[in-house]
């Protein structure tokens, strides 16, 4: 019974995504069909992922799996348990404002007051309102509202000019004046033609994965911190690599042994060892925060807060900044949370934060990632959250921390076992072989085509995949251009261009004379080999 459950899984992972077409090979492939250990298609040796599978169901069972178990209870909050532990993949469609249908008026620039409002009068007879209670003194010029600045004056007696209003002096405006009276400093501003508001605006944008736990605001100046061509915006190239990165970050195999081939009990006891391991020690996800936000969580844990340069360069040290300033650090932490003000925290001054990555300044008020295993005095840009081996943005945020770096679970796995170049699985076997600067499963050393076994055998490394004589010479061999057989692996060989010829005088020899050619100056011409220019121009005149 237990035989048939163990076929029936297998029978399930084969039959995912069987026949569906190759977005590389395109017609080369006739459809996805899986190999039964190499984790690649029969048919054109591509991953799954660059098939047209649809596999956000298994990344999330995948996901929901890697983080079964785990200690790690910030974790437990993103886990949909419901019989089979699945990761609630993040899916978010972010609406952004729609212009409204309005129109624009331009001000003529020489009208324009700085600091003050300004005012449109079609008319220079036009009478602005005037406030209650105020009146004019006899006698005195006139101020335009359009013309003066925004605060109270009053006008000298007999005088043209306005001053600063004092105490015991009244406020005059151009309403108290009689109609006859001429008015002064009037600016008279032309109507503008009124101009349609552009109204092209993008309404929404989906994105198959955001940052789980944030508002829609903060998520959004995330994906815009990051590459554009890595936004994984739905149908774009950025989702395409999310999906890549997602298969090849997180390899399945890596974490389930019924994923893996042929393991024996004590290969079982061994993998089940190294998951509970990174599970307890590395696992983790990161999470968006501001860097103000993150001292003042530093500050109530207790900790001495993030050891960014401050002042005086003195890790710690608390200052003051604002986005732009050069050469100063611009994160800073106040009494109560505010942004920009002097950093005090209950644990002691509130230094500013630098990327670990990159090690430039976090700004202020700009979405940073932070990653609990590596401690409060850590953050990273969004676009420096990648894995330290391969330097590839960390798919979903999910990270391994080992020795003061991020890793993707693939290099994390390589750091801890050798990986078989064969199946890509981990290799808890103690033997295995060394080949071509890979390490092998001792059954899993076989040729690339045909998969027979090569211990003893020779075999040609084509594409850093070994694959025996009889397969490379029906695939892979070159053709003499003279004799038109496949050239051997061994034999020595002379390729000019992409005409290939092997090495012997009855095959690299002159067109026109037959003289061996081997060690000798030639020229080539259509496909043909000459020793000299007498044989080209008899070639040419025949």
């Amino acid at each position: 019974m237990e035989i048939e459950k163990e076929v029936k899984k297998i029978t399930l992972g084969h039959e995912i995504g069987a026949g569906a077409a190759c977005l590389k090979c395109k017609d080369k492939c006739e459809g996805f069909e899986l190999h039964f250990w190499r984790k690649i298609c029969r048919n054109c040796k591509c991953g799954v992922e660059d098939h047209d599978v649809q596999l956000e169901s298994e990344e999330n069972k995948k996901v929901g799996k890697l983080f079964e178990d785990t200690k790690y209870t910030g974790l437990i909050a993103k886990l949909k348990r419901d019989g089979i532990p699945s990761y609630k993949g993040n899916q978010v469609t972010i609406c952004l404002p729609e212009a409204t249908i309005s129109t624009a008026t331009p001000v003529p620039a020489a009208s324009f007051i700085p600091g003050s409002s300004q005012t449109s009068i079609p008319s220079a007879h036009s009478a602005p309102s005037q406030p209650a209670g105020a009146t004019a003194a006899p006698g005195a010029a006139v101020h335009s509202p359009s013309a003066a600045p925004a605060t109270s004056r009053t006008a000298a007696p007999g005088s043209g000019r306005t001053a600063a209003s004092a105490p015991g002096h009244s406020v005059v405006s151009s309403a108290a004046i009689p109609a006859k009276v001429p008015v002064a400093a009037t600016t008279v501003v032309p109507t503008p033609t009124p101009l349609p508001a552009k109204t092209d605006v993008v309404k929404s944008v989906t994105y198959e994965w955001a940052p789980p736990g944030v508002n829609q605001s903060l998520a959004l100046r995330y994906m815009e911190l990051l590459p554009p061509e890595r936004r994984p915006i739905a149908g774009t190239a950025g989702a395409d690599y999310r999906k890549k990165q997602m298969a090849k970050q997180l390899p399945d195999h890596d974490q389930d042994p019924e994923r893996c081939h042929e393991l024996s009990p004590g290969e079982v006891k061994q993998m089940q060892q190294y998951v509970r391991k990174y599970k307890d020690e590395a696992l983790g996800m990161g999470d968006i925060t501001l860097p103000e936000e993150m001292g003042q969580q530093a500050g109530r844990a207790g900790e001495s807060g993030p050891r960014g340069l401050g002042a005086g360069g003195k890790p710690g040290a608390g200052t003051t900044g604002t986005p732009g300033d050069k050469g100063d650090a611009v994160a800073t932490m106040g009494k109560v949370g505010t942004p920009g003000a002097a950093g005090i925290s209950p644990a002691g001054p509130v230094g500013n934060f630098s990327c670990h990555r990159c090690q430039l300044p976090m700004k202020q008020g700009a979405p940073a990632v932070y990653a609990e295993r590596a401690g409060y005095d850590k953050l990273w840009h969004p676009g420096c959250f990648v894995c330290y081996t391969c330097t590839e943005l960390l798919v979903d945020m999910i990270y391994f921390w080992k020795k003061g770096q991020l890793y993707c679970g693939r290099h994390y796995g390589d750091s801890e076992k050798p990986r078989c170049g064969g199946c890509d699985e981990l290799i808890f076997s103690n033997e295995y072989t060394q080949a071509e600067g890979q390490n092998w499963h001792l059954k899993h050393f076989c040729c690339y085509d045909c998969d027979c076994v090569l211990a003893g055998e020779t075999y040609v490394m084509e594409n850093e995949k070994p694959v025996c004589k009889p397969c490379y010479m029906k695939i892979h061999a070159v053709c003499c251009v003279a004799c038109q057989n496949p050239i051997e692996p061994e034999a020595q060989r002379v390729s000019y261009g992409e005409h290939h010829w092997h090495a012997e005088p009855q095959c690299f020899q002159c067109s026109c004379c037959s003289k061996c050619l081997v060690g000798q100056r030639f020229m080539a011409m259509q496909g043909m080999l000459l020793c000299s220019m007498e044989c080209k121009k008899k070639i040419m005149a025949s």
